[in-house]
């Protein structure tokens, strides 16, 4: 038996009988093996419990929950009642049909035990394509792990991190918990509120550690047919202004963002008004970004009223 601190894999499942086989197989060959996996069911109605039941009875590292209320159904949920119940010192988070590399955690906890405060390790990751025919292809992106301000590189997105990639420090994310209002993006608002608050404590492993399928019912990919996906990001925007806010965590790049979002993406000059009310009220930032806002909404208003006598004339 290892010695070294366990670890928890915290995956939700949803009806995923015909891939979470080879995801839990996969666990299984990890060459760190002090680790407890709790697979939470999130109200599926396929024949996942009876597929799995084999291994639960073999292996009982693995264990089989069924989201409890008042956790809301969804990813979000289901990890913060796996957070809640975990015993291991340290946190994977792992999707139902994703497949891991042997030497996943070996290599991410290593960083850990030269420096016990990172909050996390994260990892370069492969993209699996496999089509309805039975084909597959590997993409390897490239990966920039080298960032001045964690939350920017989250916030602005050029920092290739998911829940998969990263292995985390349980007493961080004690702090936090995902927003369970959230059905799309909740790790990235998460990641993004962490990276503000805590901008330089992590460490990089140069490793593709495993591997992300991308299949028919991926859930992150398919068309928004209902706006979902769009309404959320949204919202989101709107939680991570007023989290900065609140906190006093903004920087010069987290401001453009935001004004880019407030400006042209879903123009909405109250939150314009509230960057202008920080900028004016903390310290650090220059009269040039304090003057861009204003200028951009007097631009905007003068669009607004130009857009709207031309369409009458039309």
């Amino acid at each position: 038996m290892s010695v070294f601190p366990k670890v928890t894999i915290i995956m939700a499942t949803y009806n995923r009988a015909h891939f979470i086989l080879e995801t839990l197989q996969s666990i299984q060959t990890q060459t760190f093996d002090n680790w407890e996996c709790l697979i939470i069911d999130d109200g599926g109605s396929d024949n996942t419990r009876e597929v799995i039941a084999p291994i639960l009875v073999q292996d009982d590292r693995f264990q089989f929950l069924k989201r409890p209320e008042p956790y809301e159904k969804g990813l979000p949920g289901c990890r913060n009642y796996g957070l809640d119940i975990a015993k291991g010192a340290f946190i994977q988070f792992f999707d139902d049909d994703d497949l891991m590399h042997p030497r996943k955690l070996e290599l991410q906890l290593a960083p850990f035990f030269k420096n016990d405060k990172l909050n996390f390790t994260a990892c370069k990751f492969e993209t699996l394509f496999e089509s309805e025919s039975g084909s597959k292809k590997i993409m390897r992106p490239d990966f920039n792990f080298e960032h001045p301000h964690l939350g920017d590189a989250i916030l602005l997105g050029d920092l290739r991190i998911n829940s998969l990639s990263t292995l985390w420090n349980i007493k961080i994310l004690n702090q936090f918990r995902f927003d369970e209002t959230l059905m799309y993006a909740e790790e990235w608002e998460l990641f993004t509120r962490i990276g503000y608050q805590y901008p330089n404590n992590y460490c990089a492993v140069d490793e593709y550690l495993f591997s992300y399928r991308k299949h028919s019912t991926t859930l992150t990919q398919g068309e928004d047919l209902y706006f979902e996906k769009r309404k959320t990001s949204s919202i989101i925007r709107i939680k991570i202004l007023n989290y900065l806010s609140e906190n006093k965590l903004h920087t010069k790049k987290s401001i453009l963002f935001l004004a880019k979002t407030f400006f042209v993406i879903t123009y909405n000059p109250i939150y314009i008004h509230q960057l202008i009310d920080y900028i004016e009220v903390n310290k650090g930032f220059t009269f040039k970004l304090l003057w861009f806002l204003k200028s951009g909404l007097i631009f905007a208003k003068f669009y607004s009223k130009f857009i709207g006598k031309l369409a009458s004339w039309v």
